[in-house]
């Protein structure tokens, strides 16, 4: 019972320590993600502010050329230059007429993009009919340019102007390419910034997300904090972010941990010592220290318990006295004393049944508390196996052998109807006992007559 408390007192606290854990846990996992979604909003914050800026470019073109019906080269070039020397992350702004790059600046380095007919690049015309069809600027990207490199590119459908103010006429569109590079060094920093591992890609709304175009492609499929941010035109980028070990790492430290677990098996081994020293104090306090055996304090008690129990003629009371016991310990010491009466109570357990009870009352004397029915046959076979395993020889460490006999009396309760207490019996098997040693039978003389 001690181990078994001790075990279940072990797995209480290691079940309280294990829930303070994932308590804790779950907290340090939820203030890093809150610090990952804060990180998130700042990565969107540096894409709009070098979008937004370069999106007004394209617009402010736009808004020329419907109010003008027309832009001269001249016109162009003084616009476009101002406006991309104020932003550096263009690449560059074109003119498309009809959809047809006749115009770009800077002309340096994007020559391989004049005269492209959009409707003869399926991939860029998809996105220019969605510009034309909604009326509005369309950014999508990244995605590989004519001219080399990659960016982000938006296309301005522009309407010139009728009557009345209303756009009428189609009249082309104006281009414009990010460099792509600038935008993902601010999402790096951000990263870095903030111990991250932080990926983006492509996810239209209703289509298959697409291939990671900055970071660990392995971010996605990692459970991370993700956000959205959206493009003119209907577009959005997933952007996905995690603690560089995980949000699974964000836990309670070893130092808290390993006390805690320390301190479960240690209250549990607590219990158990403390358990099984009570009961060993319990057990000593009604044990023989020397023997092993119920002493006279656990006599006492379980005598009174079997006469308030038990039917007519169902116990029995057998008293031992040793004989030749004090030779013994005047003529081999009180070791060898000791080692007979350990044997004497060994054996006396051995020829006993499992219900019964043995005592030492004290000294050289013992009892024994025989319960169940028996029969006077059986009662006085039994004291006569006793007496008999007593008096075999006890070998000494010294490979000397003693011999010491036995005295019994023998006392059987309820002796009749009339209730009998504790002391009455006890005082019948005495004297059935002080007979058999006064008349020197060494053994159980007088048995009947101390039953009747």
């Amino acid at each position: 019972m001690p181990a078994l408390a001790g075990l279940v007192a072990w797995l209480a606290a290691a079940g309280l320590a294990s829930l303070l854990l994932y308590y804790v846990d779950a907290k340090a996992r939820l203030e890093a993600t809150g610090k990952v979604r804060v990180a998130l909003g700042e990565a969107r914050d540096e894409i709009d502010r070098r979008l937004e800026t370069a999106l007004a470019v394209p617009e402010t073109l736009a808004a020329v050329i419907a109010a003008e019906e027309r832009i001269d080269d001249p016109t162009f070039e003084a616009i476009a230059s101002r406006l991309v020397r104020a932003n550096p992350s263009i690449r560059n702004v074109a003119l498309a007429p009809g959809g047809v790059i006749t115009a770009i600046h800077p002309r340096r380095g994007n020559e391989a993009a004049l005269g492209l007919r959009y409707v003869d690049v399926p991939a860029q015309y998809e996105a220019v009919q969605q510009a034309i069809r909604t009326r509005r600027t369309v950014v999508s990207g990244p995605i590989g340019l004519i001219q080399g490199g990659n960016g982000v590119v938006s296309r301005t459908p522009v309407f010139l102007r009728g009557p009345g103010g209303r756009d009428t006429r189609y009249w082309g569109l104006v281009s414009l390419a990010v460099n792509v590079d600038p935008l993902l060094i601010d999402i790096r920093r951000v990263a870095e910034r903030n111990g991250l591992r932080m990926a983006a890609r492509r996810a239209d709304p209703g289509q298959r997300p697409g291939e990671a175009f900055f970071g660990d492609p392995t971010v996605f499929a990692a459970s991370p904090v993700t956000t959205y941010y959206p493009l003119p035109g209907g577009g959005r980028w997933e952007l996905a972010a995690l603690p560089r070990d995980g949000l699974a790492a964000m836990r309670a430290p070893l130092y808290v941990r390993v006390p805690l677990h320390v301190l479960a098996l240690l209250l549990g081994w607590f219990t158990y010592r403390l358990l099984a020293s009570q009961g060993r104090d319990r057990m000593l306090a009604g044990h023989d220290a020397l023997t092993g055996l119920l002493n006279r304090k656990s006599f006492d008690l379980q005598l009174h318990e079997a006469m308030q129990q038990t039917q007519p003629r169902s116990c029995a009371l057998v008293l031992i006295d040793l004989d030749r016991f004090k030779p013994v310990n005047d003529n081999y010491g009180h070791r060898a004393g000791d080692l007979v009466l350990q044997q004497v109570a060994q054996r006396l357990q051995q020829v006993t049944h499992s219900e019964d009870n043995v005592y030492r009352l004290g000294g050289d004397e013992f009892a024994l508390l025989l319960q169940g029915k028996r029969g006077t046959r059986e009662l006085f076979h039994l004291v006569d196996r006793a007496v008999e395993a007593i008096r075999q020889p006890v070998v000494l460490p010294d490979r000397r052998s003693v011999s010491v006999g036995a005295s019994t009396g023998v006392a059987v309760f309820p002796s009749g109807e009339e209730p009998e207490l504790p002391a009455e019996v006890f005082d019948r098997a005495d004297r059935a006992l002080y007979r058999c040693k006064t008349q020197g039978a060494n053994g159980a003389a007088d048995k009947l007559e101390s039953i009747r």
